[in-house]
């Protein structure tokens, strides 16, 4: 669009010069000196506006490119063993600047994990309110962060991302999280528990995926990594209803 009107501009100047060199020997008397300084003055006034509307957009997007991120990464129970919690020591390592919490007990996880975390959050937004933040979380970890998100809410706190991977028992997602991908597992051992949406909460765009792989498995599975790092680096855009629930269903080999 940019380069058409540009076109356009070139060949109104060529036109304008024709006329300047040929016109008084084809209209005689008309002052075309005249109407070549009012018409180059109009010009360099639409110019003018062009220029400072590219030179408003690249500013914004420059903006849009310096916003702040923070992501976390919740592990399950007992992900500390590594040959447990290996899927989202993967992860972090395909997301720069994303930290990793893995622990063995459910007690740490709640008494120690979650208090930090939430401590982190505040930090940040109070030092930068635009911030993103984005929560992913497995088996007790996605327990973890749907019960933070609700803490967060009561702070005036959004989440950009929340991405729950076969979580139990999950606690009802608050209207602060403006998307939430839930993932489950279906072979034995996966505990299958489908999120909902807390009562009144018609803003949150929630998407279903199933796997049929082990629960272990499924925090190492390369769709939901691309799920994963695909969400966080885009802008959320609810074009649909705000209540609509997207079903996708997957396998992995």
């Amino acid at each position: 669009m940019f380069f058409s009107g540009f076109a356009h501009l070139c060949l109104i100047l060529t036109a304008l010069r024709i006329f300047k060199a040929i016109g008084p020997s084809i209209f005689g008397d008309i002052n075309v000196g005249t109407i070549w300084v009012r018409t180059m003055r109009k010009l360099k006034l639409v110019s003018a506006v062009a220029a400072a509307a590219m030179l408003m957009m690249g500013v914004g997007t420059a903006n849009a490119e310096r916003i702040e991120t923070r992501t976390y990464l919740i592990n399950g129970l007992a992900s500390a063993v590594p040959f447990i919690g290996y899927g989202f020591a993967n992860l972090k390592n395909k997301i720069p600047g994303s930290k990793l919490y893995s622990y063995l007990s459910p007690v740490e996880g709640a008494g120690v994990i979650q208090p930090q975390i939430l401590a982190d959050i505040r930090k940040a937004h109070r030092r930068n309110p635009d911030i993103e933040i984005n929560l992913i979380g497995i088996s007790f970890g996605a327990n973890l962060i749907t019960r933070m998100a609700a803490n967060l809410q009561r702070d005036g706190i959004e989440i950009s991302y929340m991405g729950l991977l076969d979580g139990l028992p999950l606690a009802p997602v608050t209207s602060n999280v403006r998307r939430v991908d839930n993932f489950i597992c279906t072979t034995p051992g996966c505990l299958r528990d489908r999120v909902k949406l807390a009562r009144g909460n018609d803003l949150t765009i929630h998407n279903f995926f199933s796997y049929r792989t082990s629960h272990i498995a499924l925090g190492d599975n390369k769709q939901i990594h691309q799920r994963i790092m695909h969400q966080i680096t885009t802008t959320p855009m609810n074009i649909g209803e705000p209540t609509l629930d997207l079903a996708y269903t997957a396998s992995t080999q």
